[in-house]
Formats: C-alpha cells, sequence, structure tokens
C-alpha cells in the first residue's frame, strides 16, 4: 500500500504541484496582509481560497498523469528503472485515476464558477483542454510545448485577479500588482529553458517515439545555445526593473547571478541525471526570486 502511495505522489508530482501551488498561497497572504495593514473593508474567504487551490492541483495532477499515460513507452527508454505506469501502477489503474480526477475537476469548477468567480468555468476549461492539446500534440513538437507548458504555469498567480478582484481593486497597490505580474513572468521565464533542457536528455526516447522537439531537430549543442539565449534574454528583461523598482534591485540582481552560475554549468553537462540536478537548480533560483521579490514587498 505504502508503494502503491509512494507512486501515486510521483505520478501526480507532487514536488511540482508544490511549486505551483506555492506562489499562489504566497500572494494571498500578502495580499490579506496588505488588506489588514491598510484597513480596506473587502472579504477574502480562506474556505474559497482552499477550494480554488484544490481545483488547481487537480488540473494539475490530471495533466500529470496523462502525461505519463501518453509517455509510457518513452519513460521505458528514458526512464527504465524509475517509470511508473507498467510498473508500480498498471495502466488501466493510471486511466481510472485521470477519470476520478477529472471528475473532481468538473464538480468543483461548477461550484467555483456558480458561487465564487464565474471567470472559472472558461479558466478551467481551458486549462484541461490546453493540458490534451499538450499531451497529445504540443508536447512531440519544438518548443510550443514549453511555451504552452509555461503559460499554464504562469497563468496560476494570475487567477488572484479574478479570485481577489475587489481586494485587489480596494488596495490600488502597485506593490501588490507588480509582485502578481512578477509571480507569472519569473516561473514562465524560468520554465521554457528548463524544459527545453529536459528535452535535451530525453532525446533518445523521444525520437524512439517519433517526437520532434527542438533537440532532435537541431541538435543538443544548438539547443544548449537556445537555451542560454533565453535565460540571457531573462537577464536583460530584468535590467530595466532594477532601475524602475529599486525596493526588487537586490533580489534581481541575485537572481541574475545565480542564472550566471547555471549557464556556466551547463556547459559541461553531458547525461540524463545531470540534467536533471541542473534542472533543479533553475526551480531553485525561481524559489529564490519569489522570495526575494515578497520580502521586498511587504518590508
Amino acid at each position: 500500500m505504502l508503494v502503491k502511495l509512494k507512486a501515486f505522489l510521483k505520478l501526480i508530482r507532487w514536488f511540482h504541484e508544490l511549486l505551483a501551488i506555492l506562489p499562489f498561497l504566497s500572494l494571498y497572504f500578502v495580499i490579506n496582509y496588505f488588506v489588514n495593514k491598510s484597513g480596506v473593508e473587502c472579504e477574502l474567504s480562506a474556505f474559497n481560497f482552499v477550494l480554488t487551490c484544490i481545483c488547481v492541483q487537480l488540473l494539475i495532477a490530471a495533466g500529470c498523469v496523462l502525461n505519463d499515460i501518453k509517455d509510457r513507452h518513452i519513460d521505458k527508454i528514458n526512464k527504465p528503472n524509475t517509470h511508473i505506469i507498467g510498473n508500480t501502477i498498471s495502466l488501466k489503474e493510471a486511466r481510472i485515476i485521470f477519470f476520478v480526477l477529472t471528475l473532481l475537476i468538473v464538480l468543483l469548477s461548477i461550484y467555483i464558477s456558480i458561487n465564487m468567480f464565474k471567470e472559472w468555468a472558461i479558466i478551467s476549461a481551458s486549462v484541461y483542454i490546453s493540458a490534451l492539446l499538450y499531451d497529445y500534440y504540443l508536447k512531440r513538437s519544438p518548443l510550443f510545448g514549453n511555451v504552452l507548458m509555461a503559460i499554464l504555469t504562469a497563468f496560476i498567480p494570475l487567477i488572484l485577479f479574478f479570485f481577489a478582484e475587489d481586494c485587489i481593486n480596494a488596495l490600488n497597490n502597485e506593490k501588490v500588482n507588480v509582485l502578481i505580474y512578477l509571480y507569472a513572468a519569473l516561473p514562465f521565464l524560468i520554465i521554457i529553458p528548463r524544459e527545453l533542457s529536459l528535452d535535451i536528455s530525453d532525446m533518445e526516447g523521444d525520437k524512439a517515439d517519433g517526437c520532434k522537439t527542438l533537440p532532435i531537430l537541431i541538435g543538443e549543442k544548438k539547443s544548449k545555445q537556445v537555451v542560454v539565449f533565453l535565460l540571457l534574454l531573462l537577464i536583460t528583461l530584468s535590467i530595466p526593473l532594477v532601475f524602475t523598482f529599486q525596493y526588487l534591485a537586490l533580489s534581481l540582481i541575485v537572481v541574475d547571478l545565480l542564472i550566471l552560475v547555471y549557464i556556466y554549468k551547463l556547459r559541461i553537462v553531458k547525461t540524463r541525471l545531470e540534467y536533471i540536478r541542473i534542472g533543479r537548480f533553475l526551480w531553485f533560483i525561481m524559489i529564490i526570486g519569489l522570495i526575494g521579490f515578497t520580502v521586498s514587498t511587504i518590508i
């Protein structure tokens, strides 16, 4: 039973779930902090927020399960000892899990759309359909799947503009609005190069399955150059922010320096395990950046 539970948590990418929801949670508490500090009268229901968080998590989990169902043959090549479907969890069990998650998403989405904010009906349907497009088509194409994954992740913090619309409008606080956009922008700009670097590590299995990812089309060396270009673009975009929002300067500079360290390390990476480890370093950079932005905003 414990083995099945561990496999299930791995199947739904519990760590990715955590990374995706932590910014959402942080922004909720930041908005609450400024609401209490300013004395603005508006309601931020903790119960409704928890339901929204759960639905977001279910959407992510369903996408992860479907991804492993579609990639079960690729994973046998890329991850011969650690693949889940067909090993710890059967294909039938995975499909049942996906169906249950989908049912829960539909039920919760109906409640949220009727009782909280009607925009959720469009948001949840769009995210679910996008996940299907990603797993069935875009993941196997050059870069489009990476961009879509980044867009979906970046959109999570922006949900606060719908959920907490009254409070955000009442606060009319530039720092809060900037923080929300940064919570969307940094993951977006980090995830594209990270996913591309993982595509490089997965070339063998992807090629066997007929995928046309960018590394397969242009090779490992040029793909690394694209990753470096995207990260240098991130640094370039951060420079005007250092001068425009000086209270964020230290956090932005730390993120830029860590990205330069990643670029240096990327030159010598060769094996799949090394790509996975260096990909975790990008997650670390993102977390450090978001923490820094949050602290700089509230002090």
